[in-house]
C-alpha cells in the first residue's frame, strides 16, 4: 500500500472516530440503551418554547407492544434501569421490554422483601417507561427525520390523555397517518430537579398537516431494531460490579470501627488502672495523715507503720523491677528495719 493510500484511510479513519465521538458527546449520554446508526439526528427539547412536530409512522420490527410485526405504527414503547453500575449507566429492563429474566428486577424484589433496605435504592432500580418517535421538526426540516426519546409521563402521557378524551369527529388518533394526520403543536414547561432544568409537555394542540409521501417509510427508523439488549449474565455482572465495591467499603469500614474500638477499650483499661493508681495514692496521702496524728502514740506503732511504709514502697520497686531482684531488696530492707526498731527497744530500756 503506497503512503499516499495509507494517509486518505487514517483519514477517514479519523473523521469516522471523530463524528462518534462528536455525535454521543451531544447526545449527553453514553448510549447503554440504545443502538444508533451512524449520523442519527437526536431531537431535544432545549427551551420552553412551544415546538411543532410530525410524528411518523414506521413499518414495526419485532416485539413492538403494541403492533404487530410489518404493520405502521408511530412508537416504541421500552423500559430502562437507570444508575446501574459503576458509571451509572441506563439498561433496557429485560423483564418489563421482553418479558424475559431481568437480574435488575431480581435483586429489587430481594430488597423489597428486606425489612431493612434502603428505600431509596429499591425506588431508583425501578424500571421507567419511555418512548422512541420518528419526529420532523416543522421549523427544522432541513435535519429531516429525527429520533425522540422522551420519558413517557413528560410526553406520552399528555398524549394518551387527549387521544382518549377526544370527541367521535376529532380523529386525534390519526396524527401520525401519511395521510390526513396532523402536526402536533407543543407547550413546553420548564421544571427543575437537584439544580437541573428539565422540560415537558404540558399542553398538546393538533393542527392540520400536509400529507407526507410513501417514500417517507424509507427515511424513518425501525425504531424494534435500535433497543440495545444487554445479555442477562452480562447485565448482572454490570450490576453485582457495584455491589462487589459496597461489600469492600463495609468490610473496610467494619476493620476501621474494630480497630477504633480495639483503641478505645485499651484506652479505657489505661484510664481505669490509672484511676486505681491515683485511688492507691489518696489512701496512702489519707494513711500519712493518719501517722502524723498517731505521733503521740508509743515507738513501736510508729514503727511499725514505718515498716508498711517502706513494704509499700517495695511493693511498688516490685512493678518496676525483676521479681528476683525486688525479693532480694525487700528481703534487705526487712533486716534493716528489724534493726532499728531493737536498738530502739534498747534506748527505752535505759
Amino acid at each position: 500500500m503506497s503512503k499516499k493510500r495509507k494517509r486518505k484511510k487514517e483519514k477517514r479513519s479519523t473523521a469516522n472516530t471523530a463524528r462518534k465521538r462528536a455525535e454521543q458527546h451531544k447526545a449527553g449520554f453514553e448510549m447503554t440503551s440504545l443502538e444508533l446508526p451512524e449520523g442519527t439526528n437526536l431531537f431535544k427539547l432545549k427551551s420552553d418554547k412551544a415546538v411543532r412536530l410530525d410524528i411518523l409512522p414506521y413499518r414495526v420490527g419485532k416485539g413492538n407492544p403494541w403492533a404487530d410485526e410489518g404493520e405502521l405504527h408511530y412508537e416504541r414503547t421500552y423500559f430502562v434501569h437507570k444508575g446501574i453500575g459503576a458509571d451509572n449507566n441506563s439498561y433496557i429492563c429485560l423483564r418489563k421490554t421482553l418479558g424475559k429474566k431481568c437480574p435488575v428486577c431480581e435483586f429489587r424484589a430481594k430488597l423489597t422483601n428486606n425489612p431493612d433496605a434502603d428505600e431509596n435504592l429499591i425506588k431508583s432500580l425501578a424500571p421507567s417507561e419511555r418512548q422512541l418517535f420518528n419526529v420532523i421538526d416543522t421549523r427544522d426540516k432541513d435535519k429531516g427525520v429525527q429520533l425522540w426519546s422522551m420519558a413517557w409521563w413528560l410526553f406520552g402521557k399528555a398524549l394518551d390523555a387527549r387521544i382518549r378524551n377526544e370527541d367521535e369527529d376529532d380523529n386525534y388518533g390519526d396524527f401520525s397517518q401519511l395521510e390526513n394526520g396532523f402536526t402536533l403543536k407543543l407547550g413546553i414547561e420548564e421544571n427543575h430537579f437537584a439544580g437541573r432544568a428539565f422540560y415537558a409537555v404540558d399542553s398538546i394542540d393538533f393542527k392540520s398537516r400536509e400529507d407526507y409521501d410513501e417514500d417517507i417509510l424509507e427515511e424513518v427508523y425501525c425504531l424494534d431494531e435500535l433497543l440495545r439488549i444487554t445479555p442477562y449474565d452480562e447485565l448482572k455482572k454490570i450490576l453485582l460490579q457495584t455491589e462487589e465495591d459496597e461489600n469492600e467499603d463495609e468490610e473496610d469500614e467494619k476493620k476501621s470501627r474494630s480497630k477504633k474500638s480495639k483503641s478505645k477499650k485499651k484506652g479505657k483499661r489505661q484510664e481505669e488502672e490509672d484511676n486505681e493508681d491515683e485511688d492507691f495514692e489518696d489512701e496512702n496521702e489519707d494513711e500519712d495523715f493518719e501517722d502524723e496524728e498517731d505521733e503521740n502514740e508509743d515507738e513501736e506503732e510508729v514503727n511499725e507503720d514505718f515498716e508498711d511504709e517502706e513494704d509499700f514502697e517495695d511493693e511498688e520497686e516490685d512493678e518496676e523491677e525483676p521479681p528476683k531482684k525486688s525479693k532480694k531488696k525487700k528481703g534487705a530492707t526487712k533486716k534493716k528495719t528489724t534493726k532499728k526498731s531493737s536498738s530502739s527497744r534498747r534506748k527505752k530500756k535505759q
